[in-house]
């Protein structure tokens, strides 16, 4: 999250050293379409998006620092068709939201990974089943606090602020990108291994900054990594690894700024993406389609 008060020259001179990077490279043309408003006043800072498997069609998002425990599943047309609350969770600063499949199941991760002063011992995902839209008309369902899973992780040294984080669906390892170095940084760790808390190591170093958002396709085949003004894209080929797809020189897709736009997930079948932005000032916010011709690397 960005508070206009808060945001100083240094970040002023990584925005516009992330800008530069970007137009370094090749534009790929995209073509945008907007879906829909956001209208429910629930949906007033979203953060993270992410498509859904259970209920297909429909996205989750969320909201970030200021909000409650909870997710909000949101229909193509950017409807709000039901909120989930989780019990017993008490959320800091929630940024991101991914997903993974495991034993046929599929599975949301939602990230309280926000620092933006770089002072939090650690960091936390919750895990849960996936909710399948109840059909009854219910506005708002709980999700027990038995149902939750809560991975607990934090950084081998000094604490780093990350808005944007993937699952790799060939293998679920986990895939943190810090956002205020003047590069940023990929983490990983393997948050199935049976510790109380995990450590991020660093993978690989970026070629830009103030990363808000990331995602992989369905088929681990191609990544998206998005700051407030550039949307970056990697080609992976089967079974290689996630470092030496990102030590590849990126593809930049054309992409129109939104108010302060912080979320991106690939759709269902990982051919489009969408994006929404939180609603600074007031402004409206969209849910966007992006539609294009993937790159090969």
């Amino acid at each position: 999250m960005i508070r206009i008060n808060s945001i100083t020259l240094l970040s002023v001179i990584l925005f516009l050293f992330s800008t530069l990077a970007g137009a370094a490279q090749d534009l790929i043309p995209t073509t945008r379409v907007s879906k829909g408003k956001l209208i429910a006043p629930e949906l007033n800072e979203v953060s993270g998006i992410i498509a859904s498997d259970a209920n297909p069609g429909s996205f989750w998002m969320h909201n970030d620092s200021g909000d409650k425990a909870r997710i909000f599943l949101v229909d193509s047309s950017a409807n709000l068709l039901q909120i989930v609350n989780l019990e017993g969770i008490i959320a800091i600063d929630m940024e991101e939201i991914g997903k993974f499949k495991r034993d046929g199941k599929n599975y949301l991760v939602l990230g309280d990974i926000g620092d933006n002063r770089g002072l939090r011992k650690d960091i936390r995902l919750y895990i849960l089943e996936e909710p399948v839209r109840e059909q009854s008309g219910k506005k708002e369902i709980l999700i027990k606090s038995s149902q939750i899973q809560t991975i607990i992780l934090h950084h081998d040294g000094k604490a780093r602020d990350a808005e944007a984080f993937f699952i790799d669906p060939l293998d679920n390892r986990f895939y943190l990108i810090s956002k205020r170095e003047f590069k940023s940084i990929v983490y990983s760790a393997d948050i199935f291994q049976e510790v109380e808390k995990h450590t991020l190591k660093p993978v690989i170093t970026l070629p830009f900054t103030f990363v808000t958002a990331a995602d992989i396709s369905p088929a681990g085949d191609a990544i998206l990594i998005k700051n407030l003004t550039n949307i970056y894209y990697w080609s992976r080929p089967f079974n290689e690894s996630i470092q030496h797809s990102l030590s590849k020189p990126y593809k930049r897709l054309a992409y129109q700024q939104e108010p302060q736009g912080e979320a991106i997930t690939f759709d269902q079948f990982g051919k489009t993406f969408f994006t929404v932005s939180e609603r600074p000032f007031g402004l409206d916010s969209y849910l966007y389609q992006y539609n294009f011709s993937k790159p090969k690397n």
